[in-house]
């Protein structure tokens, strides 16, 4: 632009009266800057341009090396003046710039007192230090702060996310302790707030399956999620006919995001993502918004069900007040786990969801056909694969695991044909331990077992049966202590 100006006064005397009306001439043309330049300006940028022997790099303007380019202040100064920062300002407690300021002046003041009068430092200023915080780094900063959890959380980029372009294709999987205390059906006690693992499908938000129970998070949990996700919800609304809509996720997911929860690091899961085809992939430490799809769903589940229900705990201690969660609780178990799915089947994948303009089910419904969706095998080897693995030992009495024993005609027959003792795998269901699975690891076949004592096993879980014995043994007179 002022190649343009110094090109066109190029002939022009240095007069005001004769250069201006050129400057405006090419101002009409080219419409820079905002308004023509003044007559001196192009002038100089004349000379500048013919000085140079027409080279426009003289037209520069070298605006930032103007001025004193060197400190006042020598090394020492500086360096106390970093020591306070380092001390008041890069720390939890968050101090201000004028409290950094004042601890760098006494620490400056102290080091004067060892000098001599003919070496005395010159006092830092408030500029000095602002200028020195300046040249921090806004992350190292903010991690100093407030942590570095807080500023991997307020500089996070999602260029690095994975985008999925189909149902299926990326699953999300996660828990949360349910902000509502429930009662329990029979006894209408108390049972305290439930845990809640869920898995949602990335590309259409639909849930594709939920587990409700009280045992903390464990493989248990996630394998019963797992088996909620993988198979059709043919029975539905047989279980519970209020409910309107159908619950048309499912499906075997290509891959499968978890968090750091060790239950999500056991030979069990990768037994089953191995049997299944399903990649595995863990998410960063302390990272939630990596898998941010289920935590924005858990905040919006647990304001939907919880929040206003009588036993609400309050995500929030201090909403709480004198309100005790435990004294009001009224919703039964059954109850909570008919709410839950009505809940998803006819509220929230019938809402039209933010991110995608349309709602879940209708995304789900558009993208899917019914004979695309991954399906296990067969239950029995599903349910074999889904169970938690133990090694065990194959003997006269059986299998015991926790105290029962689990025999059937088919392992005697093994028994017979391999050895008396044998090393075996057993798989588990946590959830009913009425039967288990019995691999043998020699051929891969499996075989169905049932406990001995069926009336009692049948249809209890592990976490129950652990109950009962704790229970038993409490109250066993060998175990009780005369003198106590």
């Amino acid at each position: 632009m002022r190649r343009t100006y110094a090109l066109a006064v190029l002939d022009v005397p240095n007069s005001r009266k004769k250069m201006e009306p050129a400057i405006n001439d090419v101002w009409k043309r080219v419409k820079q800057p905002t308004k023509p330049p003044g007559w001196i300006s192009v002038y100089r940028w004349k000379t500048r341009f013919l000085q140079s022997k027409n080279d426009v790099r003289a037209l520069i303007d070298n605006a930032s090396n103007k001025g004193n380019r060197t400190s006042r202040y020598n090394s020492v100064v500086t360096s106390l003046c970093q020591e306070a920062i380092s001390a008041r300002y890069l720390k939890r407690e968050r101090n201000t710039i004028q409290e950094t300021f004042e601890d760098a002046l006494l620490r400056v003041m102290k080091e004067n007192e060892l000098r001599p009068d003919s070496d005395q430092l010159p006092m830092p200023t408030r500029r000095l230090i602002s200028g020195l915080i300046a040249d921090i780094p806004e992350f190292d900063k903010c991690s100093a702060r407030y942590g570095h959890d807080a500023a991997l959380k307020k500089f996070r980029s999602v260029r690095g996310h994975r985008v999925v372009s189909a149902p299926l294709e990326r699953a999300e999987i996660d828990h949360t302790h349910l902000d509502l205390f429930v009662v329990d059906d029979r006894t209408s006690l108390p049972l305290g707030r439930p845990y809640v693992t869920a898995c949602i499908d990335c590309y259409t938000r639909c849930i594709l399956g939920i587990y409700v129970g009280f045992t903390p998070p464990s493989y248990q949990s996630v394998a019963a999620c797992l088996k909620d996700c993988f198979l059709p919800k043919v029975n539905l609304k047989d279980q519970y006919p209020e409910i309107v809509n159908e619950w048309a996720a499912h499906g075997v997911m290509r891959q499968l995001v978890v968090d750091g929860g060790q239950e999500f690091y056991s030979k069990s899961l990768e037994q089953v993502c191995l049997s299944l085809g399903i990649e595995w992939c863990a998410a960063p430490r302390r990272e939630p918004w990596f898998k941010g799809r289920i935590e924005r769903f858990f905040g919006t589940f647990n304001r939907g069900i919880s929040h206003g229900i009588p036993g609400t705990a309050f995500s929030n201690i201090f909403e709480k007040d004198d309100y005790d969660p435990s004294k009001y609780a009224v919703v039964k178990f059954s109850t909570l786990k008919w709410i839950i799915r009505k809940w998803i089947a006819d509220v929230y994948h019938q809402e039209t969801h933010r991110a995608l303009e349309t709602t879940p089910a209708r995304m789900w419904a558009s993208s899917i056909r019914p004979e695309n969706i991954r399906l296990p095998d067969e239950s029995t080897q599903f349910d074999a694969v889904m169970g938690r693995v133990y090694r065990r030992v194959l003997a006269h009495k059986g299998i015991e695991f926790e105290g029962l024993f689990y025999s059937s005609p088919e392992l005697n027959e093994l028994r017979i044909k391999e050895g008396s003792n044998l090393e075996v795998e057993i798989r588990v269901d946590e959830n009913d331990i009425g039967s288990i699975y019995v691999v043998w690891p020699k051929t891969g076949s499996t075989y169905r077992v049932t406990a001995r004592d069926i009336e009692y096993a049948n249809g209890i879980s592990l976490w129950q049966h652990s109950i009962f014995k704790k229970w038993q043994k409490e109250r066993d007179p060998i175990n009780q202590n005369p003198y106590g």
